[in-house]
């Protein structure tokens, strides 16, 4: 961590007078803040768990798939089921959805295939059949179905191999992985309401099913391809076409294939080509720092381009940076390291490297992905602290040195939250170059000290997205940026609130990347070190240092000069307003960040959010919408309204007591040489 020693001399003099003068300036909380939040629960404990059945895997007649450019095709219906075996339910669904990765496997080498594997053989002839086996990608997610089956849920877990062996032509397989999706689904609703569903290979499988299952509360999750998919079928599933079962076909708009209440999406890793959105929908996405296949992290793009919509059910956007995952690892079946490429810290051969290891990844992808769909789905509140940014990852879901030591692993992941518009006020999302000059609420935007002050954007005209249109080497982002360098001991950035009352909210966030450089272009060698000022009419100020509230401001690992090693990503810094004590949150003039030394910076959604305020769960299988606040912890949990208020009164042994404290601080930056703080 960056020094705070400055800080922590001013909390001295905060203690003799704790923000007890009106028009100077007060520092905010002390650099423990990170390490003093509640931890979330586990999602692995098993109090009260329920038993669970084992993997049933079911078959049913195929569908006919199609493609918007005309193309169709067969696929087989086939998943895998688990469901507790104790209560009556209802019980949530979770439905999971695979990536594209090999169909079949000969002697050990694995390749797509065109149909049954059991039925073509590999160019190696005189080979018995029986070594060419199917790869399941399908069943690389049971260590997490287990789990969340014994906590209420039934997981259903789909196999799209069809799709995988077909989807180079068209748009590759979205529409078709979406259609299936949605045709599993239709089957569940089937044996909820009847036992059974005649098409099965065993059509009274799932019989214990019936009316046990809650069909208003659907969520998905798709890794790669499959995250495409599922955020895919949220537009799909509001356009129902006909259901093409071989031998019979299903007209649209029948009782069997009506739309789905899917509330909840979890985009792993995912592809992105056509840059789609998540509407009407909680909508998480994980970026794996070092994906090896998916390595411009387009999910990035889903985020950015889904945090602003109009929806017509409002709701939660996250993004997860997970700082040593590869793409392949969060599934038992892919066993093999997607990461190919020699870089200091992805390469897991590497001397330097930051990666997880496949269980250490999937520790924490568990985690992110079970907690994300029992709050979102089953109301499990206890889960609404980590998502809400104001809780840590328990133990076990950080890698297991550093959950042996107690350890907390919060720098390895990244969490970024955009409220729905009710939820938050926009200072500045940094559209268009106009927030060079005005942010959104109409107040100047100004900088002072700066070498560079920029407006950029990783978008072309054309719709599509340039990576290097921002000062860094690769951007993953569509949103537009302001761009800050400066070399002196301090510049800052100021924006204008015009007397903003945000006593409605309880964070103030905003998101950053530190650019990726080659070394002649002078990259930063330290984080940068950033304060930030909230001011009010009054004259009142609180400077908060960031980095005791926020890991984002960190230089990106890798190697520069290796498209797949360093890049930037545009994470949230998120700091309490209970943290700025002393100012009139009524009454906000402007806010201004404060760098200490070298800076550069990709800056972006400037804004006040309700973090701890309601969120949008699922309720019952009515689908209707329940608004549940948050369980607030003891640690780093604020309220605005608790905060809020003026800067007291001035005192004479007050103000004896500020000017010793100054004229100290001014000696001892006299004989050190440290810069201003503010």
């Amino acid at each position: 961590m960056l020094s705070n020693k400055p800080t922590r001399f001013f909390l001295s003099c905060a203690l003799v007078l704790p923000f007890a003068l009106g028009g100077l300036i007060a520092f905010g909380a002390a650099s423990s803040n990170l390490q003093q939040q509640d931890i979330s629960p586990s999602v692995r404990d098993q109090a009260g768990a329920a038993r669970v059945s084992e993997p049933l895997d079911y078959r049913s007649s195929q569908i006919i798939v199609t493609d918007p450019e005309g193309i169709a095709y067969n696929a087989d219906v086939n998943a895998l089921v688990r469901y507790p075996l104790d209560g009556d339910g209802p019980f949530p669904v979770v439905l999971y959805l695979h990536g594209r990765h090999v169909t079949c496997s000969y002697l050990g080498t694995e390749f797509l295939s065109t149909g049954e594997c059991d039925l073509e053989l590999p160019s190696v002839l005189g080979q018995p059949l029986n070594v060419v086996k199917s790869v399941d990608s399908y069943k690389g997610y049971d260590y997490m179905a287990r789990n969340l089956a014994a906590h209420g849920y039934v997981v259903v877990s789909i196999n799209a191999n069809d799709v995988n062996d077909k989807d180079l032509a068209g748009d590759a397989g979205v529409q078709a992985r979406s259609e299936l999706i949605l045709h599993h689904l239709d089957i569940l609703r089937e044996i909820n309401r009847t036992g059974f569903y005649s098409k099965l290979d065993e059509p009274y499988l799932l019989a214990s099913l019936r009316g046990k299952i809650d069909m208003g509360k659907v969520g998905l999750m798709g890794h790669s391809r499959g995250g495409q998919g599922v955020t895919h079928s949220l537009s799909v599933n509001q356009a129902r076409g006909p259901t093409l079962e071989v031998g019979e076909v299903t007209p649209a708009g029948s009782a069997f294939n009506q739309p789905h209440n899917i509330s909840a999406v979890f985009a792993l890793a995912p592809t992105n080509f056509d840059i789609i959105t998540a509407p009407n929908a909680t909508f998480a996405v994980l970026l794996p720092y070092c994906d090896g296949d998916v390595s411009n992290l387009q999910g990035a793009f889903m985020y950015d381009e889904s945090r602003n919509l109009e929806e017509t059910t409002p709701s939660r956007k996250f993004q997860l940076v997970t700082m040593g995952a590869n793409h392949n690892f969060y599934n038992t079946t892919w066993s093999g390291d997607d990461y190919s490429n020699n870089d200091s810290w992805c390469d897991s051969a590497a001397e330097t490297s930051g990666r997880d290891s496949p269980i250490d990844q999937r520790r924490h992808g568990e985690f992110l992905m079970s907690s994300f769909f029992r709050l979102f789905l089953g109301n499990e509140t206890q889960f609404s602290p980590y998502w809400s940014g104001m809780a840590s990852l328990p133990a076990d879901a950080c890698p297991v040195g550093s959950a042996n030591a107690g350890q907390r692993c919060d720098e390895r992941v990244h969490l970024t939250i955009q409220t729905p518009k009710e939820q938050r006020l926009e200072i500045d999302n940094t559209g268009t170059a106009t927030s060079l000059t005005n942010n959104q609420l109409g107040g100047a935007n100004s900088t002072s000290d700066t070498d560079r002050f920029e407006f950029c954007s990783t978008r072309n005209e054309s719709g599509t997205v340039n990576s290097t249109g921002c000062p860094s080497l690769r951007t993953w982002a569509t949103s537009g940026q302001l761009y800050l360098e400066s070399d002196n001991s301090e510049s800052r950035f100021k924006t204008q609130l015009n007397d903003l009352d945000v006593t409605p909210y309880d964070s103030l966030t905003f998101r950053v990347g530190v650019p990726v450089k080659a070394a002649e272009n002078n990259p930063l060698t330290t984080a940068p070190n950033m304060r930030a000022m909230l001011t009010d009419t009054f004259g009142q100020s609180t400077v908060v240092d960031v980095a005791s509230y926020s890991n984002a401001l960190y230089l990106p690992p890798g190697d520069p000069l290796n498209t797949e090693g360093a890049k930037t990503l545009l994470n949230m810094i998120r700091l309490p307003l209970a943290s700025f004590q002393g100012v009139d949150f009524e009454h906000l003039a402007t806010l201004e960040l404060i760098h200490v030394g070298p800076t550069q910076l990709q800056l972006t959604d400037f804004q006040f959010q309700a973090l701890a305020g309601e969120l949008q769960l699922s309720d019952s299988d009515t689908g209707t919408p329940v608004v549940v606040t948050p369980n607030e912890g003891s640690g780093n949990t604020v309220n605005a309204d608790s905060a809020s208020g003026g800067g007291g009164s001035t005192t004479l042994p007050g103000l004896t007591a500020l000017a010793l404290c100054l004229l100290a601080f001014k000696r001892k930056r006299g004989a050190k040489g440290e810069p201003h703080n503010v």
